[in-house]
């Protein structure tokens, strides 16, 4: 399957996602305006963080598709990183109205009536949620899409948010009213856990983290014939678009020529039917001998010392 097509795919998939997300979303927010239970209008708006991730999916996805120009010769993926912190910092907002309500309503409980179809469009929406998990995960499997896979993880939480939240619904329409403000703080801190776990990834991309485990890049370098070690290895970006850098040993006999025409190309080759989203390897030749095994960043040694080996 080709690059654009796949990311077609993803990007169909993503949009399917997000409509069905939608549609949980604005159901349980409703739903708990109607019926005045906070703890249902809470877990609509942790249903929201699924509608924002699906949003920051298609914006990786378009951002994918524009190609590196002067301005941003590296591309433009980051730009869904900065886009992803604006987006935690909406959540945050989120994050604050909800504790703030839960603790209210946690002292001040109110008596709230409470219909049978209540119960059954939350479960509709549990429902629709698995569905979302199945799909989008196993779209993500099918494409080999880490996006997608990560996106569905992430509403697998929300199934077992919303189960919970039926469950103190059932007890508060028998008269345990704290239950609701109990159960809302309980939805907020779900919140708090996807602001965190939004500011870790970033913080990994904006700051250069290895994306890639080294000894899985060594694997698919070594497999190639011609090529003798591979060392000083790094991977910065996301995986679904990252950049490669390492030295590549090569016998010391070999030319130029064929260092950097057949076995660097091969390397490359190897390495792009592997990780789909790699971008680009950048990679440096030394000869296969004593030096060129121990050598790497020797010129910048004091200032990095990156482990080469």
């Amino acid at each position: 399957m080709e690059r654009e097509e796949r990311l077609a795919k993803i990007q169909g998939v993503l949009g399917v996602t997000l409509a069905l997300n939608l549609t949980v979303c604005a159901l349980k927010i409703v739903l708990g305006l109607v019926t005045g239970i906070l703890t249902i209008v809470a877990d609509g708006l942790h249903s929201l963080g699924d509608s924002f991730s699906n949003i920051i999916g298609l914006l990786g996805i378009r951002l994918a598709q524009k190609p590196p120009d002067k301005k941003f010769p590296y591309g433009y993926e980051k730009f869904e990183t900065v886009a992803t912190l604006v987006i935690a910092s909406i959540i945050s907002i989120t994050f604050f109205e909800v504790m703030k309500s839960g603790v209210e309503r946690l002292f001040h409980p109110q008596a709230v009536s409470i219909s049978p179809l209540v119960i059954v469009l939350m479960v509709v929406s549990v429902c629709i949620n698995i569905f979302v998990v199945w799909y989008e995960g196993g779209a993500g499997r099918k494409y080999k899409s880490e996006l997608l896979i990560a996106d569905s993880s992430e509403t697998k939480t929300d199934i077992f948010v919303s189960i919970a939240v039926i469950i103190g619904v059932v007890f508060i329409s028998q008269g345990v009213w704290w239950l609701d403000g109990v159960i809302t703080l309980f939805v907020g801190l779900c919140i708090l856990r996807v602001i965190i776990d939004i500011i870790k990834s970033t913080i990994k991309v904006l700051c250069d983290g290895q994306v890639v485990d080294p000894d899985d890049i060594r694997r698919v370098v070594l497999s190639v014939p011609g090529a003798k070690f591979c060392h000083a290895i790094r991977s910065r970006g996301r995986l679904e678009a990252f950049y490669l850098d390492f030295h590549l040993g090569v016998a010391p006999e070999t030319s130029i020529e064929v260092s950097h025409d057949e076995i660097c190309h091969r390397v490359k080759l190897a390495l792009e039917k592997e990780y789909s989203g790699l971008k680009a390897a950048h990679i440096h030749i030394e000869p296969d001998n004593e030096m060129g095994r121990v050598r790497g960043n020797s010129v910048f040694a004091k200032t990095d010392s990156y482990e080469i080996v």
